[in-house]
């Protein structure tokens, strides 16, 4: 039987998803209403929508099936494949993704590609209103840093959130607006690193990890 942090972490995370879905769902299931109510007199209008829909739903589930589930932790090894992942989960939002022109990125199996798809969400999360996010690598010797740097108009993480983020924060105060960050965090701390978070004033914020070979 799950323990309590485990099953609190659980629910939360499914609420969290259910909401991510429910929006494109809603709005492929209108689409097929409006055809059976109108007929084809519709249909100009219903197919864009239901296949707009049903492409944001496929990169979602995608997209989160590899950042929370099991497959991401070697599934994503390539940064190629990273970065087609995000590009679709981002593709119809207000947020801009930027990534470096032909990084030289080692293998990022044994969960590393999977805790930098995790700061992504969480990282837009701070910019309400749309911006973008820059994705950085800095490779040493025996280390690999990744960094998201979120940039827009007023980017500010929650208070919420933010508490989720420390280290002696307990499950019982996670909402499922909070549980990604309290995700992403232990995520970091399993693969012997810590989530560092930096903003300077009201300026852009950056999200960072340092992963040991």
């Amino acid at each position: 039987m799950l323990d309590f942090v485990d099953m609190r972490i659980t629910e939360l995370l499914c609420s969290r998803l259910c909401h991510e879905l429910a929006s494109p769902i809603g709005a492929i299931n209108n689409g097929i209403e409006m055809i059976e109510e109108f007929d084809d007199s519709m249909l100009p209008d219903a197919l864009p929508l239901i296949g707009s829909s049903a492409k944001l739903v496929a990169a979602r589930l995608n997209f989160y099936r590899m950042a929370y589930g099991a497959a991401g932790n070697n599934s994503i090894a390539s940064y190629s494949d990273m970065k087609q992942l995000a590009d679709s989960y981002f593709e119809e939002g207000r947020t801009q993704l930027m990534w470096p022109g032909d990084p030289m990125v080692p293998d990022l199996g044994n969960g590393w590609g999977k805790l930098l798809l995790n700061m992504l969400p969480l990282a837009a999360d701070t910019l309400p209103r749309g911006g973008s996010l820059s994705v950085a690598f800095e490779e040493a010797t025996a280390s690999l840093r990744m960094s998201v740097t979120a940039e827009g108009e007023g980017p500010r993480i929650s208070e919420e959130c933010g508490q989720a983020l420390l280290p002696e924060t307990s499950p019982e105060i996670l909402t499922p607006r909070s549980v990604h960050a309290y995700f992403v965090s232990r995520l970091a701390k399993q693969l012997q690193s810590a989530l560092e978070v930096a903003q300077e004033g009201t300026g852009p914020i950056e999200f960072s990890a340092r992963l040991t070979r």
